[in-house]
């Protein structure tokens, strides 16, 4: 199982729930469906089969703030991993901002953050990844901290590792075509997480903010 929280941050106090993408009904109980997360509070449920997506622009602004935070707790079942979400282009060949969980070794998962400029890249791009301790079955509170110069990760609101990174262009642009996909990214990238899910939000600044809402994801 895995819980995840994105926030969003720009240069304006605003905050977008990206799971509104997510809905359930008795018709979907087979991909989809409420279970019990962290702290007690209902989480979605996700299966490999669930397709959960929506034209970007129904959550997010054309244009990626060049400082933002992405918030998550996520408490995985296995070490495969997968993408938590992403932001595919009209050509659903390339990421163009997500993240995702990897295996890097036996003991290591590896958290990378996707950031790419189709202007300048016809492939996706990570930009910063950080191997941590593998957590499969433990839950797990970690931020991504975008800034000017840099990535952040930080563990439990406290910093762990930083990478210089010089992002080009400082705010990213989204393809007019762009689709928000939840615990995946589209039929052409794959990754698909079997997850669960309570909250997954866009917000303003770009250091360990507070964590508004849930996102738990049950991977198995």
């Amino acid at each position: 199982m895995y819980n995840v929280i994105l926030l969003v941050t720009g240069l304006f106090d605003s905050q977008h729930d990206l799971l509104k993408v997510i809905s359930v009904s008795d018709d979907d109980l087979a991909t989809q469906y409420f279970d019990e997360g962290l702290d007690g509070f209902p989480a979605y449920v996700l299966r490999p089969s669930s397709n959960e997506r929506t034209p970007y622009r129904q959550l997010l602004s054309d244009i990626l703030y060049g400082e933002f935070s992405l918030h998550v707790v996520v408490k995985p079942a296995s070490e495969q991993g997968g993408f938590l979400f992403a932001v595919v282009d009209g050509r659903e060949a390339v990421v163009q901002m997500g993240v995702s969980l990897s295996p890097a070794d036996p003991d290591r998962t590896n958290i990378s953050l996707f950031y790419t400029d189709l202007a300048r890249h016809s492939t996706s791009q990570i930009v910063a990844s950080f191997a941590v301790l593998q957590f499969a079955g433990q839950w797990t509170r970690f931020v991504l901290g975008v800034a000017d110069d840099g990535v952040t990760l930080y563990l439990d609101c406290r910093e762990v590792a930083r990478v210089a990174v010089k992002r080009e262009p400082r705010e990213l642009v989204f393809d007019t075509a762009s689709t928000l996909y939840i615990g995946q990214a589209g039929p052409v990238v794959g990754g698909h997480f079997d997850v669960s899910s309570t909250s997954l939000l866009a917000h303003s600044a770009s250091g360990c903010l507070s964590l508004l809402h849930t996102l738990a994801t049950v991977s198995t």
